[in-house]
């Protein structure tokens, strides 16, 4: 342990602010916040978005917007004041002494370079010149983090990859240089229980054997009580609480903290969640027959033998680890991938609802822009009343106003991102929604929202939906039936209640196990 400073980050004073839309004055997002971060420890800062925890985060790193301002404080690094340092001394500690896992891997990963090229960068600047030997510690820290075939991972496009695979080339890039202080926003978001335990033990061997110390962002409570040391509690830019993991999620000390405990259960019983009545008796909407499919450059099957039937006014959930092939099917469905084998609809339009609200927005144009733009491409002829008309119906049905229309992505939560892309999914009124990872992106809060629409819309709209989720307890209480899927292929189908009962695939023991462990008895 470096016994010159007890602490690797200290924190002062420190107040961030960002331009007001009309008004000049600095609108302040962090307000006057202190703590610090000890050698070796792992810390915990939570909190809905907004609260300013990635701000905080950002800061440490020097990777604040361009539009941000540090109106006042001071940020330690093992000693030196990091807001007073050489830019370019600053920029060459990202990588070597402070790495960073980033919230969004599909904005974080560059489409156009392959996993091998990605990561090779990170290396080649920071003066690794032997191309050997830059493969050889890629491919092994691409092993390290889960990957059983680093191989093709590495000649992998980002596009090619699941969320949690995307999710797990993140944490290889930021664990490949062994920095002191690994920064973590939200690095577990997109994965499956099994995936998470594995590379939370993963983070926690590598902070103990290298004596690496963690700041932890995390929307999810029993990722951090299982995790970190102490916790920070963050609500408006300002820390509302703090104290040890363990104190802090079992006996809160303030309401919010309360609150945030209660709202990341996502309890369907406790939201009062209807859906739909399902006929089984009745014929399919949508039949799939053999699907199989393959990436262009990779000899991998990543789709085998699937067969699917979607039922009327259901609500089926798709489970399963990370990479194997449930946001493929689903892309599959909506004939976004070649494939092979036959899919079959009586009814109308399929519609999406993607993992990522950032991503599937434009950054650069309104809500009006982006309800709009599905009719246009649906070829649809209404004159300029009814379209808007028709829009505003479909921000009505996600539970925003029309106030939104002039909002650009960057001025709406991440809740009400997500709500924006569903209304545009619901515009062309289709009658099966593939809707993959909705929540994993989202605070509780948030999340419990979109949680309450989407049965909501299966109700009064009778709209089909299969719900692609990590999260088994969702599953459990709002989908009657769901399909298990490990390496591209099904593994198990059934009514909910008798397949989540009696596990019968090795796949679904170890998600049923690691949500045990994850979550414990608050599922």
């Amino acid at each position: 342990m470096n016994t010159r400073h007890t602490h690797l980050v200290k924190v002062h004073d420190l107040s961030i602010a960002f331009p007001g839309v009309r008004n000049p004055d600095p609108v302040p997002v962090v307000k006057n916040i202190e703590f610090g971060i000890r050698d070796g420890e792992i810390l915990g800062l939570i909190g809905n978005s907004g609260s300013g925890k990635t701000m905080t985060a950002m800061a440490i790193a020097g990777l604040l917007p361009d539009s941000a301002r540090i109106i006042s404080g001071r940020i330690s690094f093992a000693g030196e004041n990091l807001l007073t340092m050489n830019r370019r001394r600053r920029r060459m500690m990202l990588g070597s002494d402070i790495g960073v896992i980033f919230q969004e891997p599909s904005t974080a990963l560059d489409p156009l370079c392959k996993v091998g090229k990605s990561l090779d960068e990170i290396l080649e600047c920071h003066g690794n010149k032997d191309r050997a030997d830059r493969r050889a510690k890629i491919l092994a820290i691409l092993s390290m983090v889960g990957f059983t075939d680093p191989e093709d991972i590495y000649i992998r496009y980002p596009h090619q990859l699941s969320g949690g695979q995307r999710q797990r080339v993140l944490i290889a890039g930021a664990a490949l240089l062994s920095p002191k202080l690994l920064i973590c926003d939200e690095p577990t978001s997109s994965l499956d229980t099994v995936t998470t335990v594995a590379i939370l033990a993963l983070l926690k061997d590598i902070c103990h054997r290298l004596h690496m110390t963690v700041l932890f962002i995390s929307h999810d409570l029993s990722a951090v009580r299982n995790f970190c040391d102490r916790v920070i509690v963050m609500r408006g830019g300002e820390i509302v609480d703090r104290d040890s993991a363990e104190e802090m999620l079992s006996h809160p000390h303030s309401g919010y903290t309360a609150e945030l405990l209660t709202n990341a259960r996502l309890d369907p019983r406790t939201l009062g969640l209807t859906r739909a009545s399902v006929d089984y008796s009745s014929s399919p909407i949508l039949t799939a027959r053999h699907l199989a499919a393959r990436y262009d450059n990779s000899a991998k099957t990543v789709l085998s033998d699937i067969n699917l039937d979607i039922y009327p006014h259901e609500i089926l959930g798709l489970i399963g680890s990370s990479g194997c092939g449930k946001t493929t099917l689903s892309k599959t469905v909506l004939g976004l991938i070649p494939h092979t084998g036959s899919i079959t609809c009586t009814g109308g339009r399929i519609g999406a609802v993607f993992q990522d609200p950032v991503s599937c927005l434009n950054p650069a144009h309104s809500v009006m822009w982006h309800l709009k733009e599905p009719l246009i491409a649906a070829r649809k002829r209404m004159s300029s009343r009814d379209m808007k008309i028709r829009i505003e119906k479909a921000l009505t049905d996600v539970g925003l106003g029309s106030e939104y229309l002039t909002r650009l992505p960057s001025a709406l939560s991440g809740g009400q991102r997500q709500r924006v892309a569903i209304a545009m999914c619901l515009i062309l009124e289709p009658f099966v929604i593939m809707a993959d990872e909705p929540f994993s992106s989202l605070d509780a809060s948030s999340a419990s929202e979109i949680l309450k629409l989407l049965p909501r819309i299966n109700r009064e709209k009778g709209t089909s939906i299969v719900l692609i989720t990590h999260n088994i307890h969702i599953v459990r209480q709002i989908c009657p039936r769901v399909i298990v899927m490990d390496r591209g292929s099904v593994c198990e189908e059934g009514l909910t209640s008798e397949v989540l009962q009696n596990p019968q695939s090795e796949a679904l023991c170890n998600l049923l196990n690691a949500e045990r462990r994850l979550h414990g008895d608050n599922h």
